[in-house]
């Protein structure tokens, strides 16, 4: 099945244009990354998967239904967004926030069902914060977080997974223990979107990749295929090295120093 449709859609803010004629074509199952400079139109892309911004034209399906009349607790029952950065006002407790993941599914003023908190036991397992169930969020360390705002979006028990930049300030212990995650969730069905600006990471753990340029693809296809020096080069306005990574076997850029 097709996940994901994106055929000739444009976005602009104000009189800018962010996105550009974009068409892409998803897989149910698929890994793929989203690359390329600051001001892009990743993230924006994004939010036009979620239903946050609408498109000026164009067409986005969803799981081959149109996107564009579905309600956003229509949407939230199938795609689950996990944002660059989420701060909490209150300090409510980790299992309170998974909880937030269920509101697609929940009236207002109603207790939760047994299948919500089915749901929100499986997305703390799947996230594997057990030991954190009963920490206030804003004790957490930010991986520690980070995995908690994954895990609420895991109780929305999404079909479509879509992450904005999820390593962004977090260690080398925490970028790989987020990436096992994301990638153990593929491996069990999830059709995982993420956004990189870390090009390493993003040929290791995806898939296919999408390389986005002044709003438009500039290209796509496997890290072997992608992760080139002509074409980063041309893109990031930068010269970089490209080598092997001497487990896994796929590309990894360095910057060229004289």
């Amino acid at each position: 099945m097709i996940a994901l449709q994106i055929k000739d859609v444009n976005f602009s803010y104000d009189a800018a244009r962010i996105i550009d004629g974009v068409s892409l074509s998803l897989k149910q199952g698929e890994f793929l990354g989203i690359i390329g400079p600051n001001g892009a139109g990743k993230s924006t892309l994004l939010r036009l998967i979620c239903g946050i911004c609408k498109p000026a034209d164009g067409e986005i399906m969803l799981f081959e239904k149109p996107l564009a009349g579905q309600n956003q607790k229509e949407i939230a029952r199938q795609v689950g967004f996990v944002p660059q950065e989420t701060h909490f006002t209150l300090n409510f407790t980790v299992e309170d926030v998974v909880m937030m993941g269920r509101y697609p599914y929940q009236q207002p003023f109603m207790r939760e069902k047994r299948e919500d908190i089915d749901a929100q036991e499986n997305a703390i397992t799947a996230a594997n914060i057990e030991q954190l169930r009963k920490r206030p969020v804003n004790s957490l360390s930010s991986g520690e977080r980070q995995r908690v705002v994954i895990a609420r979006a895991l109780a929305q028990v999404p079909r479509l997974l879509v992450l904005d930049e999820p390593t962004s300030h977090l260690d080398l212990h925490h970028q790989h223990s987020i990436m096992e995650l994301l990638k153990r969730l593929n491996a069990d069905g999830l059709t995982v979107v993420v956004v990189h600006h870390d090009l390493n990471l993003a040929s290791l753990y995806c898939r296919r990749l999408l390389l986005m340029h002044s709003g438009k693809i500039e290209a796509t296809g496997t890290p072997n295929e992608l992760i080139k020096k002509e074409i980063l080069s041309k893109v990031y306005g930068t010269a970089v090295r490209i080598v092997r990574h001497p487990d896994k076997d796929v590309p990894q850029i360095f910057l060229h120093t004289d």
